[in-house]
């Protein structure tokens, strides 16, 4: 059985596959103080090979790595690099470019081979990534997500006062927890909106994939006919191998 492990900014996902090119289980979200109770408990008892991706502190990785050894995993961290599974980075310095953007590029080529494609990994950070049919990456954005939009307001001013919403809207609101909520949504969508214009002025888009923790309300919101993908950097780390 492989792990494959998104170590994002706020929480951990994953996902199993039986084995290399097997399809992969539903994601699983959960905060890093449960991870390593399953960890203890033996949740991963049946896993064989550990593949990880890792943009937060390297406390869990070190957790995780003494946990394979002891339990005779094979293990493998993924890091971006100028080159990889048919895709080019666009970055100077490739190691720059946040691992989860280059896995989700190198998944969906893997999808969605020979087509030009808008990438959207919509969580702590909103990123943005053009990559065109030849699997050259055009560049891109990172963005503040919409909850981490709706705090900054919060803690770096003084009179607003709000709570999160649980239903995510554009609407205009007519209180300042509905105006903060709505806002940090419409600014999200406003961007995507506009790096799909500008994504169709270099190349023709083939398609427009959405990823991420509020990617399901992001596709939900726009008018712009986009497809979900809640699994995509989990596709792109199935593509490497620990042995």
């Amino acid at each position: 059985m492989r792990l494959l492990i998104d170590i994002g900014n706020t929480q951990v996902k994953y996902v199993f596959q039986a084995k290399a090119m097997a399809p992969l289980t539903d994601v699983v979200y959960l905060d890093y103080q449960s991870f390593e109770q399953q960890m203890i408990e033996g949740t991963f008892s049946q896993v064989s090979e550990v593949i990880l991706a890792n943009v937060h502190s390297s406390d869990i990785v070190d957790a995780l790595e003494k946990w394979t050894k002891a339990n005779n995993c094979a293990f493998l961290q993924v890091h971006s690099t100028a080159k990889a599974l048919g895709v080019t980075s666009a970055y100077a310095l490739a190691e720059r470019l946040g691992v989860d953007r280059w896995l989700a590029m190198i998944g969906a080529k893997q999808l969605y081979p020979n087509e030009n494609l808008l990438i959207i990994d919509a969580g702590t950070a909103t990123t943005v990534d053009l990559l065109d049919a030849r699997g050259q990456h055009l560049g891109g954005w990172i963005m503040p997500g919409v909850q981490t939009m709706f705090n900054s307001l919060l803690v770096n001013t003084k009179k607003i006062i709000a709570k999160p919403n649980v239903t995510a809207s554009i609407l205009f609101g007519k209180d300042s927890s509905n105006c903060l909520n709505n806002g940090s949504w419409a600014m999200t969508i406003g961007a995507v909106k506009e790096a799909i214009i500008q994504a169709n002025e270099l190349l023709t888009l083939d398609r427009v994939l959405i990823t991420g923790g509020n990617g399901g309300q992001i596709n939900n919101l726009i008018t712009e006919v986009c497809q979900l993908e809640p699994q995509l950097i989990f596709h792109g780390l199935s593509c490497f191998r620990a042995t």
